[in-house]
């Protein structure tokens, strides 16, 4: 009998699986390692620490944090994308993670790395040994690191792109390796994010329930409160809103990047944004994943306006499976899953104005919102769920020989 292919997952260095903290990366492993064939795969799990354990059959290795990561993490979340402190930080916990790595890695038959191509530095492949690479992000076209990447992919065998945008962004930088760039969407749960009706207000804690008054029209956003994401624009699209259905209300859902995370100035910004609205935009900070299918549920209308190449992120097929109309920016691998006025609106990235005509055509029409919301789960069923994505994943992972 052949004995089970070893498979090492390792997700970058700030957070861990389960993904007790938040982080969309862990929690698409802790649901993608519970759903792969344990009979032909012994899998484990290299992320921070966490007490909470992966499903049984699953060996979580977690490294843990060093004063000299944690003191530079914390640089790293109080500084924007233009400070080079930040990329001396990451190089710093990057470096000091993937270096404890290798333990873990001796034996694999399977390397599969999360969205941190620096981390391939520490990877001593061997003979006989499968690399693949998963970019959640469009990490590979970052100018300073494009010769290191070029190297590094030479020892990769696969790199799975989660939208054609990320793939087409690096092809641009790395045609030579044409024939590895894979296209495997992101995925959810269709029979936990769905349309709930009563029962989703019922289930929400009653913090939360009370930032949801039934009757009034509710928009929410759920995501990272990050510039990239665009919620300025949106607070500012919610102000010209206001004028026009004066009963509207802007849930805001989310931290600066995971539980616990450092307040930073860009918050700061929103919430001056949003001083003159009172109790008509809240900002719930972090919610728990288990939580969020609910708050879906009780929205009328979902917003996500990012303003960079949003890659496929997971709050659109979420939104989308959830039966909720969804109002999105025509970026990245968005319009890739949504289709303008078929499965929800779409409008430039940046323009409130835009933002604001989306949001009040959704809100006042009842009947069209509906006929949206509906086609979007739709299409969530026809190719997004996890049984397409489970369906492709292990002959990625073994490769074609398998």
């Amino acid at each position: 009998m052949t004995r089970p292919l070893r498979l090492t997952v390792i997700v970058p260095e700030l957070l861990p699986v389960p993904a007790t903290q938040g982080g969309a990366i862990e929690q698409w492993v802790h649901e993608v390692t519970a759903r792969l064939p344990a009979d032909r795969l012994h899998i484990r799990i290299c992320s921070r620490p966490t007490t909470e354990r992966s499903p049984n059959g699953i060996e979580n290795v977690h490294i843990p944090w060093t004063g000299l990561e944690q003191f530079f993490s914390r640089i790293k979340a109080q500084s924007t994308w233009r400070n080079p402190l930040r990329y001396l930080a990451k190089i710093v916990c990057v470096s000091r993670y993937g270096q404890r790595l290798g333990p873990a890695l001796a034996d694999s038959d399977i390397i599969y790395l999360h969205n941190e191509p620096n981390l391939l530095l520490f990877i001593r492949k061997r003979p006989g040994q499968r690399v693949v690479l998963h970019m959640h992000n469009d990490h590979l076209s970052s100018r300073a690191f494009r010769p290191l990447y070029r190297r590094l992919l030479a020892k990769v065998d696969a790199v799975i792109c989660v939208s054609d945008y990320i793939r087409r962004c690096a092809l641009q930088h790395f045609p030579e390796y044409a024939d590895k760039f894979q296209v495997l969407f992101n995925a959810v749960d269709a029979q936990q994010f769905k349309p709930y009706g009563d029962e989703a207000r019922a289930a929400l804690p009653p913090a939360l329930q009370a930032q949801l008054p039934p009757g009034r029209p509710t928009v929410l956003y759920v995501g990272r409160l990050v510039p990239e994401k665009g919620v300025d624009v949106l607070i500012r699209a919610f102000a010209q809103l206001k004028l026009r259905l004066p009963e509207a209300r802007l849930v805001v859902v989310g931290s600066s990047f995971f539980a616990g995370a450092a307040r930073t100035p860009y918050q700061d910004e929103l919430v001056k944004l949003a001083a003159s609205f009172q109790d008509d935009i809240v900002f719930t900070g972090f919610v728990p994943h288990a939580q969020l299918r609910y708050l879906y549920a009780q929205a009328d209308v979902i917003a996500f306006p990012p303003v960079w190449g949003e890659p496929c992120a997971l709050v659109v097929l979420e939104a989308m499976a959830s039966g909720v109309c969804f109002v999105a920016t025509s970026v990245g691998g968005i319009p890739e899953v949504m289709t303008d006025q078929v499965t929800g609106l779409l409008v430039p990235a940046g323009d409130a104005p835009a933002l604001e005509q989306a949001l009040h055509r959704a809100l006042t029409q009842p009947a069209q919102r509906q006929q949206w919301a509906g086609a979007a789960r739709q299409r969530i069923l026809s190719g997004y769920d996890w049984p397409h994505l489970m369906a492709r994943l292990p002959q990625l992972l073994e490769g074609p020989t398998a």
